[in-house]
């Protein structure tokens, strides 16, 4: 959020998230450099609809993070969970950035489904005022979440020691990791589309880019966790932590045919591909529904490709059903592509979790 934005020391990347908590440590480059990516679940009970509801209980863990990993740094900077955030692209009328300032709050409560006195808002300019007509439109993208929501976030990081230097959005954070340049001014009409989804523990993100640009980006319920729990309802006899090692052991196949052998015997893989089906259509009918969307408000485009980020991107499989879907090139997410440094341990073993802190650290990275 604005009032947050200040210059600062070299900061790291904090996520916290519905079951981890992660923290990115870059040393300041072009590129910058890997320094340490760590992570520690998130107590339970401690979030509800990915924000935090008991701020000691998170600050006491993410502490303990800090210390066992050798972290020293104070400053951090940090992202507002997903369904807690409203993101919107909108067209207005020409004008210098100063008169935005004044003009932004009263266009974005159209757009905003909170009391616009309750909220913290951003917004970033898409377009520069001297390439646009005097008489036409600028297209800006406006952010915001509920004050009381920042707010205990804030605490949890001062209660482990940290203090707030930037508040972003996770979804601007991913782009940022993957799509180095997304979301900053210019009008790249020829460049590169792609479609990045992030998919989180408890909800996911659908992102549009263009190039340096921002097309869109949506929040929607479908997440990895819903893959876990459909299983759980299939077996009805099973916890959550079983339930979530059936889903990591097997494949989904291309088409949601046979699911591969493995994992418990006493899961039959035809049980469990009838389980994940109808989370993995209502993923893809999301996806297209967005898509349809924008080419009714925006016009028609073509997309080159697709990205799978966070911890649902490691669903072995889920790339190629995904892709023949949607009938698109699909990758899963490679954020230390845009570093220096072989990440270890857990950041080398759950890359595109880390998608987010490490685009909130490459924002906190100090190039003087």
């Amino acid at each position: 959020m604005s009032y947050l934005r200040k210059s600062q020391p070299t900061a790291i990347g904090v996520e916290i998230g519905t079951s981890s908590i992660k923290v990115v440590a870059l040393q300041p480059g072009n590129p910058p450099t890997l320094q340490q990516a760590v992570m520690t679940p998130t107590p339970i009970g401690s979030m509800r609809d990915g924000a935090v509801v008991e701020p000691q209980a998170v600050a006491n863990e993410l502490k303990a993070l800090l210390s066992a990993s050798g972290i020293t740094a104070r400053h951090a900077v940090t992202a507002m969970p997903n369904q807690a955030a409203v993101t919107r692209n909108i067209m207005v009328p020409r004008m210098e950035r100063k008169e935005l300032d004044d003009a932004i709050r009263w266009e974005a409560e159209r757009y905003i489904p909170y009391p616009i006195d309750e909220v913290s808002m951003d917004y970033d300019l898409l377009d520069d005022p001297k390439t646009v007509p005097e008489d036409g439109q600028m297209e800006v993208v406006i952010a915001a979440v509920p004050t009381e929501v920042v707010m205990r976030h804030i605490e949890t990081l001062r209660l482990a020691g940290l203090e707030p230097t930037v508040v972003d959005l996770k979804s601007f954070a991913a782009l940022r990791a993957l799509l180095p340049g997304a979301g900053s001014e210019g009008n790249v009409k020829d460049a590169e589309v792609v479609l990045v989804l992030e998919i989180g523990a408890s909800s996911s993100v659908i992102g549009l880019v263009r190039g340096n640009r921002l097309l869109m980006s949506r929040n929607v319920n479908v997440s990895a966790d819903s893959f876990t729990i459909a299983i759980q309802q299939s077996f009805g006899d099973l916890d959550f932590g079983t339930a979530e090692s059936v889903k990591t052991g097997y494949v989904v196949p291309s088409g949601m045919g046979a699911v591969a052998e493995g994992g418990d015997l006493r899961f039959s893989p035809t049980r469990v591909s009838e389980a994940l089906r109808p989370v993995l259509i209502e993923m893809i009918t999301e996806v297209r529904r967005s898509l349809e969307f924008y080419r009714v408000q925006s016009g028609d485009l073509v997309i080159d490709r697709v990205i799978l980020a966070g911890g649902g991107a490691h669903l072995s499989g889920l790339a190629p059903a995904v892709g023949e879907a949607l009938g698109l090139p699909v990758e899963v997410a490679s954020p230390w592509a845009n570093v220096q440094g072989n990440p270890t341990g857990s950041a080398a073993e759950h890359g595109p979790e880390f998608t987010v802190p490490l685009g909130l650290a490459m924002r906190g990275v100090n190039y003087g």
